[in-house]
Formats: structure tokens, C-alpha cells, sequence
């Protein structure tokens, strides 16, 4: 990832083996057409054609060959049987779904082979006992041989429901047309039924495959974490952790970056898998701390982390990575060239000073749920040799505390509220003032006065979230940054903790007052957003103190 992605070169191998499949599915679909010699397409058959478009479109979820039975059945027993290759074939690509016209055309060559194949035996035997053999036997042999070619299409069960389908042809044979709808139906029912259980039964094995999968790669990233040596360099230490992300997700490509405030940029500082000339480049083309900002959008989170889809925003060549790697999947999950996985690296206090980006997964397909918590556990770490190191020390660790009350200095609040506005999450800014402090400490001295403040930051420090910010804002005044709340939750948080101030032990009375605004409806600039909940907070104190208020 350049400036956050890399640029992935595909050599085209991909699609000369995709056209060798198709060819090879075209003829004998071409050979088949001919021994079928299908009639021209009645009423009837246009309307089980969109009864297979919507079976497929239904059920894509559990799309198989004996999917396609539900289809061919009843179009065998009322319309033309050889026009039943066809049906399925054009059901099950023009299905309602994203996908690709490879992809459909394939579907659409698998599934009139295999049916027109199994209608040409079919045909061609005239008594009842073989047809029934042929129907329950050939799809076993279908299976083996599509197994054979690791061709996921066939599981294990359908030719089960092959066979209980045969079985209703045969009872065709005798019974009236209403009794084999019936049968038919539940059938349906029942096998719709079984998928489903069989889905989940198969998602649970799965999440236990990946929790014992998630607990190696944690027991491994600590064995690594408690192996990397004190005394190696930053570079060194950090490039080993990348490395780790590598072994531990299966990226081919990692990217470690900060984010230099006073500079405005991005800056590189480890990588795995990419050239020492392609890590120079970017290094030596930084792209500005706004550039990468818009991709850590809400929409695009997941975990603590933003995957942005190839496609949804656009991307500067100078700052991406020109890579070259195998050729990608054509599926739904596939991870694209352009995809981008974001990574923050967070302080103490959860701002973002840096980010990992990775590309070029093994498995060809975009990132688990893990794998992002994985690279997140890794980005802790990184934090802590960043913080330790003297070379970064200061860019990451720029924001100032108020030694008194431990919480963020005016201007250190001011500067997290600009990197807030500039993700465009939604957020909430709290002015909080103690009210009579003056008289409190012309009363009981100045000594009470700052135990009493020391009190209440505190509570702003210990009672809020772990993702929101307090800050000594003045003399007796604070702030809160309540980050991605909506209207009724701000006041909720500000109003529990008045309360909680309420309850402190003192010599008198301790109350707050506060005042509220909301990103983005009362402001897009940090000057904007402070004036109104400083208006908010007069209000406040004039109705009375020791209460809230919002415009």
C-alpha cells in the first residue's frame, strides 16, 4: 500500500485456463445439443423458465446440481424433456445476484452438460426400471467424476435427494399429476430443510476451526512479541513485527506508517515483502496526513479497522505500490488489486498516529474478522516500540497532559478535535465548568480547591469510555470528546456524570455545569463546535448551574 494500497499486477494466466475450461465445456454441450434436438419454446416453457430464474435467484445461497432437479422435474413430467438442459442451464445463470458474465457463462455450460447428459440416457431408455437406475446411479457417477476434477459443485448429499427425486418419477408413472405436485412440494420443504441444517452445522465447525486457528496465531504472536530483542534497532524490531503479520494473516505485503503531524505526512518506516527500491519510492513520495484520513470513513470499519472495496474511492499512482502477484479470484469475497485493509496504530489515548496496511492475501480472498483483530493486537505493539523509540518518540507521543490533573492540555484537546473533524465521524464536545469554585476557594483555600479538581478529573478520566477524551480546559472549566454518539447519548454520558460529581465527599456541595455540541449539526470547524457549547454552557449557568444544555 503505497500511500495505502498496492497495485497488483495480474500476468493474464488466469484467463488463458478459464478459456481452456470453457472450450473444453462448450463442445460437449454442442455435441449434446445435437442428440437432444430441442423444440422451439412454448408458454409452458417460458414459464418454467421463470419459475428456474427464481428458484436460483431463491435459494443462491445453497445453488447445486440437485438444485436444479426442482427444476427439471416438473418440466420433464409436464413440458418437453429436452428442453430441460436448457431451463436449469438459463435458470441458474440469469439469476438475480451480483454476478460476473464469466461466471454466469460458466454456470451456464456445467449445468446444461451435466442435465443434457443425463436427459440423453434418459431418453434414449424406454423402460421404466432402466430410467429409474439411470436417474438415481448417473448422478453418483457425475459427482465422482466433477470430484475428481476439484470442482466444488456437488456435495456429498445430493445424490441423496437425487435419488428420493427419481423415486417421485417413478410414482409419476402411476398416480395422478395433483399427488406428485403434492410430493413434489414436500420434498422441497424437506431438502430446504436439511440444507439449512447442514449450513449451520457446517458454520459451527467452521467458527471452531477458526477459534482454534485464532488461539495458535495468539499463542505464536506473543511467543514473537516476547522474543523480539530490546537491544535490536527500531528498524529491526519493527520489520520483524511485520514479518509477523505475514506469517500470522498470510499477506504477502506489509506496510508499517506514521503519521508526522508537524510535517503534514505520512511517513514509512517498515515493510515486508515488497522491494528495498519499491519501499525507497514510497518512502522518498509521502502523501499528505489528509489523503489517508478519508479512508478511516465509519462505513468503512470493521473491528477497530477500514476496509475500503476496490472501486469506492479513488487513488493516486504516486502513492501506490506497483507490485507484481498471481493472478486473483473471480468471486464475490476475492480480494481485488485495489482493495485496502487500514490498520490504526493508536496511542494511549486510541488517537491514530500511524497505520499498518497489508495486501496480497494467500487465500486470495478478502480479510476475517481474526485476521483484523490479529494485525490490531500487532499494532499495540508497534505503538509501544514507536513510544520507546527516540527516533519517534516525539511524533507519537506529541500530546501534552496537564500535570496537575493528568487529562490533555487545551491545546492538545483543540489538536484531537481537529483530527476528529477530519475523519468526519460523528462526535459530541463537552464544555463542563465547576460552579462557585471561586467561592470554594476563598472559603476553604486554594489546597481544597485543587483536591476538589483533582476529584473531579478523576471521574471525567475513570467514568467515561475508553474511546471518549478529557481535557483541562481552563482554570476551573473541562472538556469531553464523546466520540461517535448521537444526541440523546451525549446527554445520557454528561448527565450520569453530573451525578456522579454530585456524590463527591467535600465541605460543601460540589455541582457542574455543562454545555453540549454536536458534530456536525452544530459546526464543521473546531472554532465552531467550542463557541456553541461555550453558549450552551452560559445558558446552563444562568438557568440556575448544576445542569446541562444543548442548542
Amino acid at each position: 500500500m503505497g500511500g495505502v494500497s498496492f497495485r497488483v499486477l495480474d500476468p493474464g494466466n488466469e484467463g488463458v485456463e478459464e478459456l481452456k475450461k470453457t472450450l473444453l465445456l462448450i463442445v460437449p454441450a454442442t455435441l449434446l445439443t445435437y442428440f437432444l434436438r430441442p423444440f422451439s419454446l412454448t408458454t409452458l416453457d417460458l414459464a418454467f423458465l421463470l419459475y428456474s430464474i427464481a428458484v436460483f435467484s431463491i435459494r443462491r445461497s445453497d445453488r447445486t446440481a440437485s438444485l436444479g432437479l426442482f427444476v427439471a422435474l416438473p418440466h420433464a413430467l409436464f413440458g418437453s424433456e429436452s428442453l430441460v438442459p436448457l431451463i436449469v442451464a438459463l435458470g441458474a445463470s440469469m439469476r438475480m445476484d451480483k454476478t460476473t458474465f464469466k461466471k454466469r457463462l460458466s454456470d451456464f455450460l456445467k449445468y446444461y452438460c451435466v442435465y443434457a447428459l443425463t436427459v440423453v440416457f434418459f431418453v434414449r431408455a424406454t423402460d421404466p426400471v432402466w430410467k429409474s437406475l439411470l436417474l438415481s446411479f448417473l448422478p453418483f457417477s457425475l459427482m465422482f467424476l466433477i470430484q475428481f476434477n476439484k470442482c466444488k459443485w456437488f456435495f456429498v448429499e445430493d445424490a441423496v435427494f437425487v435419488s428420493c427425486l427419481a423415486c417421485l418419477h417413478i410414482i409419476g408413472q402411476y398416480a395422478q399429476s395433483w399427488w406428485i405436485l403434492i410430493a413434489f412440494a414436500l420434498n422441497f420443504v424437506v431438502y430446504i430443510w436439511l440444507f439449512d441444517y447442514k449450513m449451520k452445522t457446517k458454520e459451527l465447525s467452521k467458527f471452531e476451526s477458526n477459534y482454534r486457528d485464532f488461539r495458535k496465531k495468539l499463542a505464536k504472536l506473543v511467543e514473537m512479541v516476547d522474543s523480539t530483542s530490546q537491544s535490536s534497532s527500531i528498524y529491526e524490531s519493527l520489520n520483524k513485527l511485520a514479518e509477523a503479520i505475514s506469517d500470522l494473516t498470510g499477506f504477502k505485503y506489509v506496510l508499517m506508517n506514521v503519521l508526522n503531524r508537524d510535517l503534514g505526512v505520512v511517513q514509512r518506516v517498515a515493510y515486508h515483502g515488497m522491494s528495498e527500491e519499491e519501499f525507497t519510492r514510497l518512502r522518498q513520495n509521502p502523501p499528505p496526513i489528509e489523503y489517508v484520513l478519508r479512508f478511516t470513513q465509519e462505513r468503512f470499519r470493521i473491528s477497530d479497522s477500514f476496509f475500503i472495496p476496490e472501486g469506492v474511492l479513488e487513488l493516486s499512482a504516486e502513492y501506490v505500490a506497483t507490485l507484481l502477484n498471481g493472478p486473483m479470484k473471480d468471486e464475490p469475497d476475492a480480494w481485488r488489486p485495489n482493495d485496502m485493509l487500514i490498520v490504526p496504530i493508536r496511542s494511549t489515548l486510541r488517537e491514530m498516529i500511524g497505520y499498518i496496511s497489508v495486501d496480497a492475501p494467500q487465500s486470495g480472498k478478502r480479510p476475517r474478522l481474526e485476521d483484523i483483530q490479529i494485525i490490531e493486537l500487532v499494532a499495540d505493539q508497534v505503538y509501544k516500540l514507536l513510544e520507546r523509540s527516540q527516533l519517534y518518540h516525539d511524533i507519537v507521543t506529541r500530546v501534552s497532559y496537564d500535570p496537575h490533573t493528568l487529562l490533555l492540555t487545551h491545546s492538545a484537546f483543540l489538536g484531537v478535535l481537529e483530527a476528529e473533524i477530519d475523519r468526519g465521524n460523528r462526535f459530541a464536545v463537552v464544555i463542563l465548568d465547576v460552579d462557585d469554585l471561586s467561592n470554594i476557594n476563598a472559603r476553604f483555600g486554594h489546597e481544597a480547591g485543587d483536591q476538589l479538581l483533582e476529584k473531579i478529573s478523576d471521574i471525567l478520566r475513570n467514568r467515561t469510555r475508553k474511546t471518549d477524551v478529557a481535557a483541562r480546559f481552563g482554570g476551573e472549566e473541562f472538556a469531553l470528546l464523546l466520540r461517535n454518539v448521537t444526541k440523546s447519548k451525549a446527554i445520557e454520558i454528561t448527565d450520569r456524570l453530573l451525578e456522579e460529581v454530585r456524590r463527591i465527599e467535600f465541605n460543601v456541595k460540589v455541582t457542574l455545569s455543562a454545555g453540549i455540541a454536536i458534530f456536525p449539526e452544530h459546526g464543521g470547524t473546531v472554532q465552531e463546535l467550542i463557541k456553541m457549547a461555550t453558549q450552551a454552557l452560559q445558558i446552563a449557568k444562568i438557568s440556575g448551574k448544576d445542569r446541562l444544555m444543548i442548542l
